[in-house]
């Protein structure tokens, strides 16, 4: 590991950020130590907060690097000239799987510990720009297919659905036998299969005009 003499400009930053998604992943977010961070990074206790003023500061970087990701990745269904349905259910399970790869990230994005965005107008610009493609797909299908629904609601819709199937599949692990064995059951069937369960959304949409 680099001493402090040795971090290049804006390295360090990203050593701190890699380094706390470790720690969080591990014991959680409130057990987070920015004095921990330093140590690992081999730093001054003080010398993250030249890039961190606090923890939350810190934790909502990690939350625009999240929805960066997240819109990154939503750019290639977006663009494609496949289908309506192709492109929905491309978009729905690449959410999916994101919450699947960046767990600590979508866990930031998504819970109740930064709560208000206002506080950092980045965090909300690129919370909108990941949802922006969400919007924008749903625009267009329902200009094509005439559905009078307003985008909003269809987003919302949209959104929660997706939302709650990334949740139980990182929350709720199925298992083959339990006594709880009903939902995990119905979480496993689920979550095995990507599409299905996104076409019958999509289709659903369809139908109710």
């Amino acid at each position: 590991m680099k001493t402090r003499s040795q971090y290049h400009h804006g390295e360090l930053r990203k050593v701190l950020l890699a380094l706390a998604v470790q720690q969080i992943a591990a014991v959680g977010i409130e057990k987070l130590s920015i004095r921990e961070l330093a140590r690992q990074a081999r730093v001054s206790a003080t010398a993250p907060f030249r890039h961190f003023p606090d923890k939350l500061t810190l934790l909502a970087a990690l939350a625009i690097d999240g929805f960066t990701e997240l819109a990154h990745r939503m750019q290639s269904p977006a663009q494609t000239k496949q289908d309506w349905e192709t492109q929905f259910v491309q978009l729905g399970s690449t959410y999916v799987q994101f919450a699947e790869d960046y767990p600590v990230h979508y866990q930031l994005m998504f819970g109740a510990v930064l709560g208000d965005f206002s506080k950092f107008p980045e965090l909300q610009q690129a919370a909108s720009n990941a949802y922006s493609m969400l919007d924008k797909l749903l625009a267009a299908i329902k200009a094509e297919e005439g559905l009078r629904a307003e985008v909003s609601l269809l987003g919302g819709l949209v959104w929660s659905t997706v939302h709650g199937r990334a949740s139980l599949k990182l929350n709720v692990p199925p298992a083959e036998q339990s006594v709880d064995a009903a939902p995990r059951q119905a979480v496993k069937a689920l979550t095995q299969d990507l599409h299905g369960p996104l076409q019958m959304l999509y289709r659903g949409i369809l139908a109710s005009g």
